[in-house]
Order: C-alpha cells, then sequence, then structure tokens
C-alpha cells in the first residue's frame, strides 16, 4: 500500500496545488480512468468545505491535512482538520426534485462527494474531524 500526506493551509488559493498533487499520486500509484477526476471533484469540495467553515470562530492555528492511501483495489482519502465538529455524512439529501426557489442553500457539494465516491465516513477524534474518502480502482 502506498501512502501520501499534504499539509494544506487554511487559504482557498491552496486548493489548485491540493489538487495537482492528488493526480501526481494518483499517477504515481496507475490510478487511472475516472478514479482520479472522481477524487479530486470530491476533495475539492470538501476541503474548500473545511477552509471555508469549519474555523469560524476558532482560535488559530488551523490545520488541514489530506493523506492519500492506494491499495490493490481502492483509494482512500482522508481529510484531517482542527475545526469546528461537523459530520457531512449526517447531512440529509437534497431534494433534487423540488423547484430551484423552494430548496435550501447548500448540501449539494456533500451530495456530490456521496454520488462520486463508493463510501463517505465521519468519525471525530480529540479535537480532529476525520472524513474518509474511498473509491474502487475499477
Amino acid at each position: 500500500m502506498a501512502e501520501y500526506r499534504l499539509d494544506v493551509p487554511a487559504d482557498i488559493a491552496e486548493i489548485p496545488r491540493l489538487l495537482d498533487w492528488v493526480e501526481t499520486c494518483c499517477g504515481e500509484s496507475g490510478v487511472g480512468g475516472d478514479v482520479p477526476s472522481k477524487l479530486i471533484l470530491a476533495l475539492d469540495e470538501a476541503v474548500a468545505n473545511v477552509i471555508n467553515y469549519a474555523f469560524t470562530g476558532t482560535a488559530s492555528p488551523h490545520r488541514i491535512a489530506v493523506v492519500l492511501e492506494f491499495d490493490g483495489d481502492r483509494v482512500a482519502a482522508e481529510i484531517i482538520d482542527n475545526g469546528r465538529p461537523f459530520d457531512p455524512s449526517a447531512t440529509p439529501e437534497p431534494d433534487c426534485t423540488a423547484p430551484l426557489g423552494t430548496r435550501d442553500v447548500g448540501g449539494l457539494g456533500i451530495h456530490l462527494i456521496r454520488r462520486v465516491m463508493d463510501r463517505v465516513e465521519y468519525r471525530r477524534a480529540g479535537d480532529e474531524n476525520r472524513l474518509r474518502l474511498e473509491k474502487r480502482r475499477t
């Protein structure tokens, strides 16, 4: 199993660097097809949510790390941050059939993550949020 870790400053301008790193790690690990693009899409949304919402009202330093794990049949990404507790896996599914004017604001990013990943798990460990995303390689 190959494992990679990147510490990401809590700055939205760092997202492109993160996504380039994910693409490089996928290439080095021989992950192809649509898996890298789905992983990039999910991580873009999840890390942007952490940067934009997790640290409101919390003291510095703000920490975000992304750990990628590649094994024979799956790719896993874990986003670890020291922001406020938030379990995106507990967020209800949005009603995508409702007219736009009646829909609640937000929630589509989490919906997107659920759709492109095979497994989404959240846990709180001490003062850290840990969001684990998994995708089969094939």
